[in-house]
């Protein structure tokens, strides 16, 4: 099976979907992970084991959603704390949990960067990105996967602490021995899509615009690490007791639960397995019952994320790798 995923990954390299992948899996013993291409297209420098991804939407499961498991084990608030007791002028009745959820009615995105003007200090920004969220009246509460909900929570945890979120992140993996994630890095990256606000292609910074604009360090986006890394963090995160008890109990909010044979994480997942995508091409698969883990880390939107069906072929990527794994479970 092996050979099956890694020709198609050949393929899709020589196709330009991606210059770069990364896989890491801990559902069998067997060292079989993949470690493939270049930084770009236009350079022939060859990445490591080691070489960090963006990692995009992964962020709101690997710490976002986990830092408020946290907070709910050792009762520092109810997951039915409402907005409003950390923003007073929200008359909205929306609860923590419903941000976590993706169930709080706020529409999925819009361009802050377009609207708020990018001279005003890092903290006006996000004042201002907060009144607008704010002032945003959400619609019908089902699930809408939302960048909103998970932006606030990021500030939310920088109130809570009265810290810089990139603080509250090291603070959380040390405290739990985590492997470390970084909210950008001083390694290189493979590189993603051009950005025209910052006029080049991110290299070490995130891609995602808003996150950029807001000092790239949020609750929706930010997080670099190699494959390696995101596997042995998820192991360690599963293990933890305050994890199981409010992942369990709660119904694991922030993070995918596989659905149907045609999902991304493939015909072979099951609904008590927990993942979640990344929009430069990222993705995970845990079991928190046998605690096993998979990832696979692209950079599927260099240069431009405008390419012919590329959500199609990276969700197959996807889907093959995802089987080629859990396959090997015992």
């Amino acid at each position: 099976m092996k050979s099956n995923i890694l020709d198609i990954l050949l393929n899709e390299k020589k196709n330009e979907l991606f210059s770069a992948c990364q896989t890491a899996q801990s559902f069998s013993n067997k060292k079989d992970d993949i470690i493939l291409g270049n930084y770009s297209f236009s350079e022939e420098r060859k990445i490591t084991s080691s070489t960090p991804f963006d990692l995009a939407s992964l962020t709101k499961a690997l710490f976002t959603a986990p830092a408020f498991y946290e907070l709910f084990f050792l009762k520092e608030f109810p997951e039915n704390k409402q907005l409003s007791d950390f923003f007073p002028k929200l008359s909205e009745n929306i609860t923590i949990f419903e941000l976590l959820s993706h169930t709080s009615g706020y529409p999925a995105w819009i361009p802050f960067y377009e609207k708020i003007d990018n001279r005003y200090s890092l903290k006006e920004r996000k004042l201002a990105v907060t009144r607008m969220i704010l002032e945003t009246v959400p619609g019908k509460k089902e699930h809408l996967y939302s960048d909103f909900n998970y932006i606030l929570l990021g500030f939310i945890l920088e109130k809570i602490y009265q810290k810089d979120l990139g603080k509250v992140l090291e603070e959380f993996i040390q405290r739990n021995n985590l492997p470390a994630l970084t909210f950008g890095t001083e390694k290189e990256s493979p590189l993603t899509a051009f950005s025209s606000l910052r006029n080049r292609f991110p290299n070490g910074e995130v891609e995602d615009e808003n996150c950029s604009f807001l000092g790239g360090k949020t609750g929706h986006a930010g997080l670099f690490a190699s494959a390696k890394t995101v596997k042995n963090h998820m192991t360690k995160l599963i293990d933890l007791k305050w994890f199981q008890i409010v992942g369990k109990e709660l119904d694991f909010p922030g993070f995918d639960r596989p659905q149907g044979e045609n999902s991304n994480y493939g015909k072979n997942a099951t609904p008590q397995m927990i993942g979640h995508l990344g929009f430069t091409g990222t993705a995970f698969l845990s079991d928190p019952e046998k605690n096993k883990t998979a990832v696979i880390l692209t950079n599927a939107t260099h240069p431009t994320s405008e390419k012919s069906q590329r959500k199609e072929k990276i969700k197959k990527c996807r889907q093959t790798y995802f089987e080629t794994a859990i396959k090997k479970t015992p």
